[in-house]
């Protein structure tokens, strides 16, 4: 019998699967790669989109920090 604590739900693991997909990302379709040509043909968005992105990209920039964080600590753990 398995622990239910060991168990992931269908939407965890959707989950999972999303941010590997993200990370996983060849160089010509990631995000850094999208925001290159869209400031390239910066006719391509509008400015409340524009203004939009913006506030998407502070809130990463806001985790960053967190990101650093497990980073660092799973290095730590990793090393000994």
């Amino acid at each position: 019998m398995t622990d239910s604590s060991e168990i992931i739900s269908q939407s965890e693991l959707d989950n999972l699967l999303r941010i590997n997909e993200f990370i996983d990302q060849v160089d010509e379709n990631s995000l850094v790669n999208e925001l290159k040509l869209a400031i390239l043909d910066s006719g391509k968005l509008e400015l409340s989109q524009w203004k939009v992105l913006r506030d998407h990209i502070r809130e990463i920039e806001e985790l960053i920090p967190h990101i650093d964080l497990i980073i660092k600590l799973k290095k730590e753990q990793s090393s000994n």
